[in-house]
């Protein structure tokens, strides 16, 4: 899931105002130069630096996360949902995720948590260098999670980041709180 500069630039207008809104436009444009992996990692390094300096924690958060809500591609969806319609529950249904390596292939699940793990950094920009990263770059993979399980569960979920690669951890690390009433399938009547 390499970095999209125009899906980062699209939230910043809308969440970041003022001085700090115009100084990450002005950086989003060094993305598009650089044509090495290691290049284009400085310049999202750059990036990120930047939005931690400008941009309480907040609004970083939802920035990142959108851009992870819309990195997630239909196919995937697609699938998850596919694989939603042949599962039994939700206990079958991550097992099916699992071997399909859809979201780690470690998806498992503790009362209404779902614990998420990668073992190694699935974000192309990030993995293809030693640049290291500001963890708030880690939040779009909140995101990428977030919309893969509202879109599977037909409801809203909460995503946490545990500890990332990125922070010196040995593995991502993720949980996604579901509703106390959340049912793979709707009963009928």
């Amino acid at each position: 899931m390499p970095f999209r500069a125009e899906n980062f630039k699209e939230h910043v207008k809308l969440l970041v105002q003022g001085p700090a809104k115009d100084k990450l436009m002005r950086i989003i444009e060094e993305y598009r130069n650089p044509a090495t992996p290691g290049q284009k990692a400085i310049a999202i390094h750059n990036i990120m630096d930047l939005l931690d300096r400008e941009v309480e924690s907040e609004t970083r958060r939802k920035i990142m996360e959108a851009c992870g809500r819309r990195c997630i591609g239909d196919s995937i969806l697609m699938k998850a949902l596919k694989l939603k319609s042949q599962s039994a529950d939700l206990d079958d249904l991550l097992i099916r995720l699992n071997e399909a390596r859809i979201g780690g292939s470690l998806l498992r699940r503790e009362g209404n948590v779902i614990f998420a793990e990668y073992h190694k950094c699935h974000c192309g920009s990030v993995s293809r260098t030693k640049t290291e990263f500001s963890p708030t770059y880690c939040y779009c993979s909140c995101g990428w999670f977030r919309r893969l399980f509202e879109t599977i569960l037909e409801k809203p979920v909460t995503v946490v980041l545990l500890g990332s690669i990125i922070q010196g951890y040995s593995h991502c690390r993720f949980k996604i709180y579901l509703r106390k009433s959340t049912r793979l399938h709707q009963r009928t009547k």
